[in-house]
């Protein structure tokens, strides 16, 4: 006769110690949260997506002159893209998928900007 001995192990505080994704404020995005609750993080120095179930944490480190975020836990899908452009493919594939229940509003800059200088001589 055999003996078998069944072990737990709880991992859920050691997967929050691990950080996923660490960037400072001007190399991290926020693509919003999908229709299965997870969160989808851009580390815009790689152009790599990181889909995790929380969201990041925001901290200004000492002596930072920009806010920083920590994605921790575990990453359910990180998805290395090509090139910006793959991004725009990405969020359609979501919303083909999952959908999108918190989505940030697309501003693109180009357009606010040429609007304020409207009729501005230079």
């Amino acid at each position: 006769m055999a003996t078998t001995t069944s072990t737990t192990v709880d991992v859920s505080d050691g997967q929050q110690d691990i950080i996923i994704l660490e960037q400072s404020g001007s190399y991290y995005g926020y693509l919003g949260k999908d229709g299965e609750g997870f969160h989808h993080h851009v580390d815009e120095a790689t152009n790599t997506v990181y889909v995790t179930p929380d969201r990041a944490e925001r901290f200004l480190p000492e002596n930072a002159g920009v806010y920083w975020f920590r994605v921790r836990g575990e990453a359910d899908h990180i998805e290395e893209l090509e090139r910006d452009e793959d991004r725009d493919r990405w969020i359609a594939y979501v919303d083909s998928v999952r959908g999108w229940t918190d989505r940030p509003v697309h501003i693109d800059v180009t357009a606010i900007f040429a609007k304020m200088h409207e009729g501005d001589r230079r």
